[in-house]
């Protein structure tokens, strides 16, 4: 795994997680061994060839995959041509600790060098001057430039905070997106395992996600990349995905027919073994996963599903250096799904209007979709796979919610 044609690359399973209050760079795994970790999610990286800490690698069709792949594979557009105009009208809210201070240069270099539009990005400090923080400007990296990737047409408004804390991500950033920025979608990569949280806590955040829903804004969360267990010792939810106004984008692992190609096709996709899922011990049920025909004893994670296995995983741009690397590099995590996913549903409003798919309304849609005759036309529904604790299975399951998209359909049913 740690070469390919016989190059060395780089390879992050890239997330965060919420640890006594406060986000964190999860641990890094080299070669596969563990040499630094953190409770949660992990990054997992290779040593790769270059000068000056610099990477070395040319962004091709292989290793890692390119913005027209992943379009192509999922569908965006029947004919899997692109269409620029995607998203267009609506504004994706990201929220990241400290941001990436080469963010502005390094996704305008991604978009020349896939041929991508310009993309149109504001970069907020709301609360305060922010530090530089390696591990979180490659997770910026990768929320922008592929959130911009799946919705060119989409304003992106990044709001970086002075700190990884709930007080800054939750309860002052979500609540500037929703009645500063204006933000249609607000995605979220990072999170905690539930089980770290008092029910305080988890009231007072699912407060906040609960009024950005209600006044029709979209929150789509990373579920997590440890598995079920959230780095805990016994199984958990990772949050905020698991709060019930928020949509949770879980992992799989993308197979691709002839992906050294730009015609590469959706062949197989699989649960990813790392991907977080499980049953809340706080949420109940929701109603949209009752009326569904799904029996579960708590609020279940994730909701729909993505690639996010490292080893599949996207081309990434950033100048920040991590670990003493920078440029290109393979990425993955759910950190991948969920700004994709927010980018799918700036889409959806962009054609059909904010009034037919919000907040409100979107856990519904979905979960409709998923119990009607449509489900199959609109949704890979994953099958094989195991995080730790639950099974990938027909239908619904724990690991990959209700499938990835097939997006086109997936639009036209919203």
């Amino acid at each position: 795994m740690a070469k390919t044609n016989q190059k060395q690359f780089l390879v992050f399973a890239l997330a965060v997680i919420l640890i006594g209050g406060f986000s964190l760079p999860l641990g890094v795994y080299e070669l596969g061994t563990a040499v630094n970790t953190h409770s949660g999610i992990g990054f997992f990286a290779f040593p790769l060839k270059g000068s000056s800490g610099s990477s070395s690698l040319t962004p091709t069709t292989y290793p890692a995959y390119i913005p027209i792949q992943i379009w192509k594979a999922y569908e965006y557009t029947s004919n899997g041509n692109y269409n620029s105009s995607y998203g267009k009208g609506e504004v994706i809210a990201i929220i990241d600790a400290y941001g990436s201070p080469t963010i502005v240069n390094d996704v305008n270099y991604f978009d020349n060098y896939f041929g991508l539009p310009k993309i149109n990005l504001t970069v907020v400090q709301p609360f305060g001057k922010v530090s530089k923080n390696g591990g979180w400007a490659l997770e910026t990296s990768l929320d922008v430039e592929w959130a911009h990737a799946m919705a060119p047409g989409a304003s992106i408004v990044l709001i970086e905070t002075p700190s990884a804390s709930n007080t800054y991500l939750i309860n002052d950033a979500v609540n500037y997106a929703i009645n500063v920025t204006h933000a249609n979608v607000i995605s979220m990569s990072w999170g905690e395992a539930e089980s770290y949280l008092t029910s305080t806590q988890l009231a007072q955040y699912d407060s906040v996600f609960h009024y950005a829903a209600s006044h029709g804004v979209i929150l789509v969360a990373a579920s997590g990349d440890n598995g079920a267990n959230d780095s805990t010792s016994s199984p958990t939810v990772d949050y905020p995905s698991a709060d019930p106004n928020v949509v949770g984008a879980g992992g799989t692992t993308l197979i691709l027919k002839d992906l050294s190609s730009t015609t590469a096709s959706y062949s197989n996709e699989y649960a990813w073994n790392s991907s977080g899922g499980g049953i809340s011990s706080y949420f109940p049920e929701p109603s949209y996963q009752a009326n569904a025909g799904i029996s579960l004893s708590g609020r279940g994670v994730p909701d729909v599903s993505y690639d996010a296995n490292p080893n599949t995983g996207v081309w990434v741009y950033d100048t920040t250096p991590y670990q003493g690397i920078d440029g290109w590099g393979e990425v993955g995590g759910t950190s991948a799904a969920a700004p994709q996913w927010a980018a799918i549903f700036a889409d959806a409003q962009s054609i059909h209007g904010s009034a037919n798919i919000n907040g409100q309304n979107v856990h519904n849609l979905l979960y409709s979709i998923y119990s009607s005759s449509s489900y199959s036309s609109a949704f890979h529904d994953i099958t094989v796979g195991y995080n730790g604790w639950y099974y990938a299975g027909p239908g619904y399951d724990e690991v990959t919610g209700i499938g990835s998209p097939i997006v086109y359909e997936l639009i036209n049913l919203l």
